[in-house]
């Protein structure tokens, strides 16, 4: 998970492991047990400030948050940034900002967490809260829009006496298309992704293949690319999208297509019979 959300643009992980393994850039907070651990507030600060005192976030909302944004003022500079965990997101980032910078702590960062996913950052954003860093976890991490995704495979060829043999399903609501398949992707003068069309893999057709060999017989073909490229390429695929496709709410549809030659192969499908005329 740590490693497809930082590919996805994601800017760290607090998994430590994932850093020591894959070299993800990693960040992270105390914990509410952390503070609660201490007789008081500050002492629990100042004990984690001592141990971290390069990168210290300070989790500000286990009592009070804006009493311990004013103790994260008497602390001083050498706090990098703080984290609020719960309650009204953008009226206590508003309030916490206020109170720093009041303070001369205006470098001091406001990172938020607590179940947030894509919609309610846009939110937060929307209603301008000081926010400069987001920690998202479980809806990161688990898939709570779609807990389970079906995938079943479907013969598409059979080979017969030395011949490849188109096959396809045509049961009504889940019919599939015959032939060994490519699909390939044309962009617009501005490079921007433009359509896709799905085609047999033999056929002549323009734009960019997207399907190509990794694997056979169990090995791999090239040695995988690194991390970092991957991230990249990512981003930039990302940005060859075009903005209505980008945005949340899903309205935008991006063209696929089937080509002339996968129209000729795909089969005739089973009409619904006639249905008898009640009228005497």
């Amino acid at each position: 998970a740590a490693r497809a959300a930082w590919i996805a643009g994601c800017a760290g992980t607090s998994n430590v492991l994932a850093g020591q393994w894959l070299g993800i850039p990693t960040a992270g907070t105390q914990a509410h047990s952390w503070v609660m651990a201490f007789p008081t507030e500050e002492e629990a600060f100042r004990k984690y400030l001592r141990l971290f005192p390069e990168s210290t976030t300070l989790l500000i909302d286990t009592y009070d948050t804006l009493d311990a944004a004013r103790l994260v003022a008497r602390i001083g500079p050498a706090v990098r940034a703080v984290r609020i965990d719960s309650g009204d997101l953008p009226r206590l980032s508003r309030r916490v900002r206020d109170i720093l910078d009041h303070a001369g702590l205006e470098s001091v960062r406001i990172v938020v967490s607590g179940d947030l996913n894509e919609y309610r950052i846009a939110d937060i954003l929307r209603r301008h809260s000081p926010v400069d860093a987001f920690g998202v976890g479980t809806d990161m991490v688990l898939s709570a829009d779609a807990p389970a995704l079906g995938l079943v495979y479907k013969l598409v060829e059979v080979e017969e006496h030395g011949r490849m043999r188109p096959v396809a399903k045509s049961s009504p609501g889940k019919p599939t298309l015959p032939g060994f398949k490519q699909v390939r992707r044309y962009e617009d003068y501005m490079g921007k992704f433009r359509r896709d069309c799905l085609c047999l893999h033999d056929e002549a057709a323009p734009g960019e293949p997207l399907l190509r060999p990794v694997m056979r017989r169990g090995r791999l073909l090239a040695p995988l690319p690194a991390l970092s490229d991957i991230r990249q390429r990512c981003r930039e695929q990302i940005n060859r999208l075009s903005l209505p496709l980008r945005a949340l709410d899903g309205r935008a549809e991006y063209p696929v297509r089937l080509s002339e030659g996968l129209r000729r192969l795909e089969p005739e499908r089973p009409r619904p019979a006639p249905q008898e005329d009640p009228r005497p």
